[in-house]
């Protein structure tokens, strides 16, 4: 579908760019619109290629944003169209992400540039939407799910198996507030569950030898635990792909999956995207995942059509509770995993008021299905503060469901005892901006007089990291136009110009604590 829409462009005499996360996706995309009658070109580091003289390029944005930053000949092409495949992945509540820099920097290019996004998951991490009035894309203009591709015969069905008595219990794992698992409670868990990854292996093993499976992708929670996997799966057959793994090796590792020579490939969280193995018929995951992108990608990878192999169904096996996890969100693939795990000994006590589905006394929402739909009754739920929209949430929620709001728990604001933050206004007299030298650069000092106190900011822009909390807490606010300093941070002149410009606060609130203080909010006039 890409390649047809930038055909179109080709034909028309336009440019366009077609902006893929990694180099194999680049190669794949490449090679299949070049199949279709194109004329592309690659600019990919890792592919050695820095070619942009044909009508459409493939990039991935790492390699594309440095041309950018040494003004290089791809730096200034007018593209009429950029397209974005794996679009989920763009963060366009981050101004310095990889991808707004760079689709900004072609937009104030060519202001007629349009943008068109491709993904098989358009959500972020739990779900939340990647089209709407607040969102980077305004409108989806077509939408095949991974359903209809099944029932028209595109990809292959889903078969789950649970075995409860061989989950791995992550349930007491605590999530950090960047949405992440704690990586230190992980492999505490897994240290103490050496016999029961031991079961599971024997179990995955007895699985493709018993049902004559292909091959299976299993994921581990850490690289000791993807180690301690491969000791209990056949050598021979068995091979592990890491991050750090060479291209080189990693290459030579997916051919003889392929071929079949090896059937047991084991990773943390790199087989998602760009890894297609159409004969592989069977996931295992042995590691929690907190993304549903991730959880639904994963499991695409084993839905392909192989007539090779004549595989007609893949095997999902769950040991570390991602369906039940993710069971609350309104989607197929989840839908037909938890008709298919449902506990026949479990005993099932409460009626739904709704669809009078039996459902387990435990159960925060009902498991009945009406119309291929998830039944919407919950018996634990939070309500959606936004007055406009009336939906229940599960109770582990941070947004909801439907409106992507923040849903802020009642509880979290009660306590038995009362914690006081001291924060305080002051009118700002006097405003100097400074800029010294430092061994490694340089340092860019603040000073706020507000009567009887002085108040200090500094920022050193050494590191990437340091650069983008100078640009977030003190060029977005000082500065009418953010945008035009981010690529000039490094430079001490342009940051004495833009010091030079940077707008004075009236007032400011600063929250004095134990250790000193900070100063949490400005106002400008």
């Amino acid at each position: 579908m890409i390649a047809e829409v930038l055909l179109r462009m080709e034909r028309q005499d336009k440019r366009a760019l077609c902006i893929v996360n990694n180099a194999q996706l680049v190669k794949g995309n490449c090679e299949a619109y070049i199949e279709q009658g194109g004329n592309a070109s690659i600019y990919c580091a890792a592919l050695k290629s820095k070619d942009c003289s044909a009508p459409v390029v493939f990039a991935t944005p790492q390699t594309l944003l440095n041309g950018i930053r040494k003004n290089g000949k791809i730096s200034t092409i007018e593209f009429n169209l950029i397209v974005v495949d794996e679009a989920h992945n763009i963060n366009y509540l981050d101004d310095h992400s990889y991808f707004m820099r760079i689709l900004r920097h072609y937009k104030q290019l060519y202001h007629n540039m349009r943008v068109l996004g491709a993904t098989g998951t358009n959500y972020r991490f739990k779900g939340f939407s990647i089209v709407g009035d607040e969102c980077f894309f305004k409108s989806q203009v077509g939408n095949i799910t991974t359903e209809d591709l099944i029932d028209k015969g595109y990809l292959v069905k889903p078969n789950f198996k649970v075995d409860e008595s061989l989950v791995i219990d992550f349930s007491k794992v605590r999530m950090k507030q960047n949405g992440q698992f704690d990586s230190k409670q992980l492999e505490e868990v897994i240290e103490k569950s050496h016999r029961l990854t031991k079961k599971i292996c024997e179990q995955i093993v007895h699985v493709m030898e018993e049902k004559n499976r292909f091959g299976v992708f299993i994921f581990a929670t850490t690289k000791k635990h993807a180690l301690e996997i491969m000791g209990y799966l056949p050598a021979e057959q068995t091979r592990l792909i890491l991050g750090e793994t060479p291209e080189h090796e990693r290459t030579q590792i997916l051919d003889k999956a392929r071929n079949g020579s090896v059937r047991y490939l084991v990773n943390i969280a790199i087989i998602s995207v760009g890894i297609d193995i159409p004969s592989y018929d069977t996931i295992a995951y042995l590691r929690p995942t907190e993304s549903l992108v991730l959880l639904v990608q994963t499991m695409g990878r084993s839905l392909r059509l192989s007539p090779q192999t004549g595989k007609e169904s893949a095997l999902i096996m769950d040991f570390a509770g991602n369906i039940d996890r993710h069971s609350h969100w309104d989607n197929p693939i989840l839908l037909s995993a938890l008709e298919q795990t449902l506990d026949e000994d479990k005993p099932y006590v409460i009626r739904c008021h709704q669809c009078m589905t039996m459902n387990t006394e435990t159960a925060r929402r009902c498991i009945g299905v009406i119309n291929k739909k998830r039944c919407d009754y919950y018996f634990q739920f939070k309500d959606c503060p936004n007055d406009l929209c009336d939906v229940q949430n599960d109770i582990t929620a941070r947004h909801c469901r439907k409106c992507g709001t923040e849903i802020i728990d009642p509880n979290d604001k009660l306590s038995l005892t009362h914690i006081k933050v001291d924060v305080r206004e002051y009118a700002v007299l006097e405003t100097r901006y400074g800029i010294n030298y430092t061994r490694n650069g340089f340092r860019i000092n603040c000073m706020y007089r507000c009567n009887d106190n002085v108040f200090y900011e500094s920022y050193s822009p050494i590191s990437q990291k340091a650069k983008n909390v100078f640009y977030g807490k003190f060029i977005k606010q000082h500065c009418d136009k953010p945008s035009d300093w981010y690529m000039k941070l490094g430079d001490k002149e342009k940051m004495e110009e833009m010091l030079d410009e940077a707008k004075h606060p009236e007032t400011i609130f600063v929250q004095h604590e134990a250790k000193g203080y900070r100063i949490t909010k400005k106002v400008f006039g």
